[in-house]
């Protein structure tokens, strides 16, 4: 036998592999009694304890969706407040604390913004 076989070289060299195949079936035909018992108690109790299931496959596509869903949020609802505002609420806002008058004239505002868009007649141009 080689002195320094490794499992590589016991699977290349096929009569090192009939030599420890040999080896091994001679010396578990020939086991004390002491031995076979230990070894009968240690394969019940491997077998008798409660196997550990592996949640890896499990944890790893759900802890990658958890992230995707999360990186989705942040992306999807910036922190900042957008820059329109629903018109109900500013003129609602205004409109609370107005006296009538003020009131009149934010319910004509498209009135207004339509009149300043128009041009002046040229008797008012030539006034200014």
């Amino acid at each position: 036998m080689k002195p320094n076989a490794t499992p590589d070289s016991i699977k290349s060299d096929p009569d090192l592999a009939r030599h420890a195949h040999a080896l091994f079936a001679t010396a578990s035909e020939h086991i004390d009694n002491d031995t076979l018992r230990r070894l009968r108690a240690a394969r019940i109790d491997a077998l008798s304890a409660p196997r550990r299931r592996n949640l890896l496959p499990v944890l790893v596509p759900a802890g990658a969706l958890a992230a995707t869903v999360l990186a989705l949020t942040v992306v999807w609802h910036p922190l900042h407040t957008p820059s329109t505002a629903p018109a109900t609420t500013g003129t609602g806002a205004m409109l609370v604390s107005a006296d009538s008058s003020e009131v009149d004239m934010a319910q004509n505002l498209d009135f207004y913004d339509w009149l300043a868009t128009q041009p002046q007649p040229a008797s008012a141009a030539s006034a200014q």
